[in-house]
């Protein structure tokens, strides 16, 4: 996978990932430096990596495989889900600290809530449950999508490429990097404090070289291209602002403020008990135009949001470092299982799968052995299967595992609808002879998917990982 910068240039998303990592990483042991006398050794710092609850397992793996590249060792890096690390924060957040006088510290045992995510690229939506001792339970399957702050970006920058050109839009971004990048932090402020309930002209600072700029690719002057534009009459120009009336701006925000809407609506309408509160965290949130919006679909009496949000999920992914117990229980998204053989039923499984057995016993070769289910409740750190595996041949060094994947509660065959190999699990097998066995754990209900496997004839126990990317 491959990502490209403003100026139209690609470089592996590996590669992009793992630079940005290792510059934050840096940067905190500079500042550690700084303030501790002979600062911090690496390996003596546990890093947390937050990411996206409605990210699948390949998403996190990279992120993992990102971290590890930017020399983080494995061993010293726990991912943490954003909504959950959100409401972790909020949950110790004294009630004064937050923006409408709310907080979850306030909130009774067994109170839903909805924990609404809105960063910039997605938006993560959980329905939790508050427990005794700070402890949060997930009730249901994430929800959300790619609904973020940064659509809005890009609507913004449409809307001036309506109005220069494609040519010199790119030129812009190629020539005046520094001037584009201006440009955008001050349509950040804006998007944060624009308000709907005035309704006035919204004025956007753009940069001085971008009418030059406009000019000599056009050969118009820029109030012309204004002029000419679908905005005509909309949109004035002032030195280096641009008078822009309130419904154009709305029509850059309201797509992505509909489907957060609409996103939160589906998981309140699912939810029979009701939903005490929802708490809107993130970078996104700031934004009054979302505040407003989900003030008036749900009720202001339900809304909290907190201050200074978006440190909202770092600030919470600390706590869950120290405690990631605070998260007793998830929802699987997923049905998790391998591929089995298992004796043939007439009433469930297909006749063209009727194989005869190496015991004179008709099977069904390409079952779905079932570990988990979808929308199955699953307690954080117990094992959710335990199974031992033979070796197959004599000299086998290793034993490949498929792990399948699918969204439906209760897969028959392998190959059913929907069903795929999501990854590989390697075991590994020392020794020598057909009797080694390999007792096999698999821990579903963390942030990744944990496996421990134990040589019976050794008592060794290896803890692995499922590849989710080869």
């Amino acid at each position: 996978m491959t990502l490209t910068d403003e100026g139209g240039k690609q470089l592996p998303a590996i590669t992009v990932f793992s630079l940005a990592i290792r510059y934050l990483k840096e940067d905190a042991m500079n500042e550690s430096g700084r303030q501790l006398a002979g600062g911090l050794n690496p390996d003596d710092v546990h890093w947390v990596l937050t990411v996206p609850a409605i990210w699948d397992d390949e998403a996190k793996q990279f992120m993992r495989e990102a971290a590890e590249r930017a020399d983080i060792c494995s061993k010293n890096l726990t991912l943490a889900l954003e909504s959950e690390a959100a409401a972790i924060w909020c949950r110790f957040l004294p009630v004064k600290k937050c923006g409408d006088g709310k907080s979850l510290k306030t909130f009774k045992t067994g109170t839903k809530y909805l924990v609404v995510d809105a960063g910039g690229g997605t938006v993560d939506i959980a329905v939790q449950t508050v427990l005794e001792n700070d402890m949060i339970e997930n009730i249901h399957i994430p929800g959300g999508g790619d609904c973020g702050g940064t659509k809005v970006d890009e609507a913004y920058i449409q809307f001036l490429t309506d109005i220069v050109g494609q040519e010199t839009m790119h030129k812009f971004k190629n020539t005046f990097m520094d001037d584009y990048i201006f440009l955008t932090r001050a349509f950040e402020e804006k998007k944060r404090f624009t308000d709907q309930s005035s309704r006035n002209p919204v004025v956007f600072r753009i940069s001085a070289c971008l009418p030059d700029l406009a000019e000599k690719c056009t050969g118009k002057k820029f109030d012309d291209l204004i002029k000419e534009s679908k905005y005509c009459g909309q949109v004035k120009r002032s030195g280096d602002k641009l008078q822009t009336d309130f419904d154009i701006v709305t029509n850059m925000f309201a797509p992505q403020i509909d489907l957060i809407v609409d996103h939160i609506s589906k998981l309140v309408e699912r939810e029979i008990a009701k939903i005490e509160a929802i708490l809107l965290v993130g970078g996104f949130s700031n934004c009054l135009m979302l505040q407003n919006a989900v003030k008036d679909r749900f009720g202001d009496s339900k809304t909290i949001t907190v201050n200074d949000s978006d440190l909202a999920v770092m600030k919470g992914a600390v706590i869950f470092g120290h405690r990631p117990e605070l998260i007793t229980q998830r929802i699987s998204k997923y049905t998790y299982g391998v591929k089995c053989n298992v004796p043939f039923d007439g009433k469930i499984h297909p006749p063209s799968r009727k194989v005869l057995g190496k015991r004179g016993i008709y099977e069904c070769r390409i079952c779905f052995d079932i570990h988990i289910s979808a929308g199955q409740s699953i307690v954080a750190g117990e094992v959710q299967h335990k199974k031992t595996y033979k070796a197959n041949t004599e000299k086998q060094t290793t034993m490949e595992l498929e792990i399948y994947r699918t969204l439906s509660s209760k897969p028959v065959l392998v190959t059913d609808e929907g069903c795929h190999v999501a990854g590989r699990l390697d075991l590994p097998l020392a020794g020598r002879g057909l009797n080694r066995e390999v007792e096999v754990q698999m821990i579903y209900g963390g942030t990744e998917i944990q496996v421990e496997a134990k040589e019976m004839a050794t008592g060794k126990v290896h803890k692995c990982s499922i590849d989710f990317l080869n």
